[in-house]
């Protein structure tokens, strides 16, 4: 146990990562700060679910509705003593006569207006996306896919198996009702995209960066500082290699637990998911692209997000143990560092040099670079060359099981090794 706390020690007194720490951190805390004036809209979502039930139904649908319209009569009656025209909607009078009222009106009623333009957008959109969404082809989709990459032969029938899976799930979906939950409007605010694909990428490339730096340096200390012939001949001996194998574990999710903790937390603060956290992946309110996210399993908001924190945790616990094993090989912490960022960057480009037509374009998706930097997509059926039932089920098993192989492979050859 003291070896442990002197391994782990290296790292956490190390002033590069420190620096390079605090410096993510804060570099994520204005990331989220940055967009913090979205935050007053967002809570418009909140309030719905609040005020009218997470579910969209059609007695729920018709209570807002009748809100709406009380809102829409307040509206002219603030207005009349300014115009007889009789607005039909929030809209037809912020296109109309929102510039010649603006010094009219007081801050006050600006702000209940805008709220309830905000209402009418979601209102129009709970009625136009639901429809939208139940009428989508996945056979069409799948042959726009397809030209996409190009794909032929053994590929495209492997892509159209997987589409027809996906449309039954679809159909599961629509029975079920999973769609029709509140979220946050998918365009323009893009909440999933931003938290997922941007925010979770970057906690991602940063916790990667810190724990390779980490677990280079934990494992090549005694070698880069001319004491390892001393070390390694000690009683512990060669075994030392095995704390070190465990401080770099430790290492890894601290340093990833920090910058998960003091982001998300910041992050939660700032955009209220109180009343969401049950709303589903699948809602058509969360259609941010050409297509909504559909996901395999019937997940709400909260289950897939520790889902994705889960995976992405155990992809960064999958390089540190790459990481320490090409340590023991080369013994050099700027070597390593180098190497695993090739290793990475062409874990991303193998796919590309595939044939579109055989079934190694697929096969070479399914590794963790590739499943790490989308999180967004995690357990989504339609993330197009990645989009398998059980991608991510796949992808963290065998390469479990391969990092760990190599694990036992590498540590019976640093024990025969020679040191000079």
């Amino acid at each position: 146990m003291n070896i442990l706390f002197h391994e782990c020690k290296k790292a956490f007194l190390s002033p590069v990562l420190i620096f390079l720490l605090l410096l993510f951190t804060a570099f994520n805390l204005y990331f989220i700060f940055s967009h913090s004036y979205l935050k007053d809209e967002l809570s418009v979502a909140n309030e719905i679910a609040k005020n009218y039930g997470l579910n969209i139904t059609d007695e729920s649908l018709k209570k807002f509705e009748q809100d709406y319209l009380k809102n829409l009569n307040r509206l002219n009656e603030m207005v009349e003593r300014y115009t007889e025209e009789k607005f039909t909607s929030v809209q037809q009078f912020l296109d109309t006569k929102s510039i010649e009222m603006y010094d009219l009106l007081s801050e006050e009623e600006w702000k209940f207006i805008n709220k309830w333009y905000l209402e009418e957008q979601y209102l129009n959109m709970a009625n136009i996306l639901i429809r939208d969404y139940e009428q989508l082809n996945w056979n069409e989709i799948r042959e726009t896919v397809a030209r996409k990459y190009q794909l032929s032969g053994q590929a495209e029938k492997i892509l159209e198996n997987e589409y027809k899976q996906l449309a039954e799930r679809f159909e599961e979906i629509k029975e079920n009702g999973e769609h029709k939950t509140w979220f946050f409007a998918g365009n323009p605010y893009r909440m999933h995209s931003f938290l997922f694909r941007k925010l979770f990428k970057y906690i991602f490339f940063e916790s990667l960066i810190l724990i390779v730096l980490a677990t280079a340096l934990i494992t090549n200390y005694e070698f880069e500082n001319k004491t390892h012939l001393v070390a390694y001949s000690t009683k512990r001996g060669r075994n030392l290699a095995k704390d070190k194998f465990w401080a770099n574990l430790i290492v890894a999710g601290s340093l990833a637990t920090f910058l998960f903790i003091v982001t998300l937390t910041f992050y939660f603060s700032v955009f209220d998911y109180s009343h969401l956290w049950r709303s589903s992946v699948s809602s058509a309110l969360n259609w941010e692209y050409n297509e909504p996210y559909v996901s395999w399993w019937d997940l709400n908001f909260l289950q897939y997000f520790l889902l994705s924190v889960f995976v992405i945790c155990i992809c960064l616990l999958i390089f540190s143990i790459i990481t320490f094993e090409i340590s023991l090989f080369l013994k050099n912490s700027y070597f390593t560092f180098f190497v695993v960022a090739i290793f990475f960057g062409m874990s991303i480009l193998m796919p590309s040099f595939m044939s579109k037509s055989s079934i190694l374009l697929f096969v070479f998706h399914f590794n963790p670079a590739v499943l790490a930097i989308n999180p967004h997509m995690f357990f989504m059926g339609n993330s197009e060359l990645t989009m398998f039932k059980y991608y991510e089920v796949w992808i963290l098993s065998a390469w479990s099981i391969l990092v760990s192989f190599f694990y036992v492979y590498s540590m019976k050859k640093f024990r025969r090794q020679d040191f000079h």
